[in-house]
């Protein structure tokens, strides 16, 4: 989860299976997700979303894992590398790249070991079915999100606008949201993500819980409206103008979150 300055709390968990030969165990799953032949329903999800699903393994989720762990040993030989990633929106006109860096950047152990838990159970699900360059778009665009959330909700002339945020959990909301459209799209049973996700919010919510609520708002919009977007009409057309409508909604939510940045700032 991302956090305000120190501390933060556990994000939801929702594991699930692959669409190829790639399957988590099926007592793996929680309620709400297919049990049994999990892995033939995110493979049939896929094909009639015209998405071609990822390989065996979530290169990029297991990627950004990676990352942050790598990102937090660093932090025990140097601390500018959290200097130079932590985000506030004081510092993010002038150092734009921080709404993105900061969702690399954990509060202490706890706080990175939760959000990467979280971030390989529901990444194990969505990747592989919708594959990983749409995977690491939604995941990018979500983390960017969460950040551009937290500046529109800060006073310029009150503690919000010094007040630091950390955490990948803003782009993790933005996967579970993408789940939860998908599982809404075919009628699926979505009642466990979506427990996960109002208990997690409602986390934010708690005095004294240092939580970025901003940021989790922020990511859950994004990656629901991305995915939504992506699902539009899938089945209507070809491949090839499926790709450049994809690209094409990644650059305009690219554009609209650049534009909400500035106007932030004006």
């Amino acid at each position: 989860m991302s956090a305000n300055s120190a501390n933060d709390n556990p994000e939801g968990q929702d594991p699930s299976s692959n669409p190829g030969s790639y399957e988590m165990p099926a007592g793996a799953m929680p309620a709400g997700f297919p049990q049994g032949g999990g892995g033939s329903f995110w493979r049939r999800l896929a094909e009639r979303l015209g998405f071609t699903p990822g390989r065996n393994v979530p290169v990029v989720t297991s990627t950004i894992i990676i990352l942050c762990v790598l990102v937090a040993l660093s932090e025990m030989f140097s601390q500018r590398v959290g200097a130079s990633l932590v985000f506030a929106p004081v510092i993010g006109d002038h150092e734009p790249w921080r709404f993105l860096g900061s969702a690399f950047l954990h509060a202490g152990f706890w706080h990175l070991l939760f959000n990467m838990y979280a971030l390989w159970l529901v990444g194990s699900i969505l990747e592989p079915a919708i594959g990983r360059v749409r995977f690491l778009a939604i995941y990018l665009l979500s983390a960017v999100a969460g950040n551009v959330f937290v500046l529109l909700t800060a006073d310029p002339s009150g503690q919000s606008w010094i007040t630091a945020t950390v955490g990948a959990s803003g782009a993790v909301f933005g996967v579970f949201g993408a789940v939860f459209v998908l599982m809404k799209h075919f009628d699926s049973n979505a009642t466990s993500i979506l427990v996960v996700i109002v208990a997690n919010l409602a986390l934010g919510f708690i005095p004294g819980m240092n939580i970025s609520w901003q940021s989790h708002v922020g990511g859950l919009i994004a990656g629901s409206v991305v995915m939504a977007l992506m699902m539009m009409r899938r089945g209507q057309i070809s491949v090839r103008w499926r790709s450049i409508r994809d690209v094409a909604i990644v650059i305009g939510t690219t554009a609209v979150l650049i534009g909400l940045i500035w106007w932030a700032y004006q």
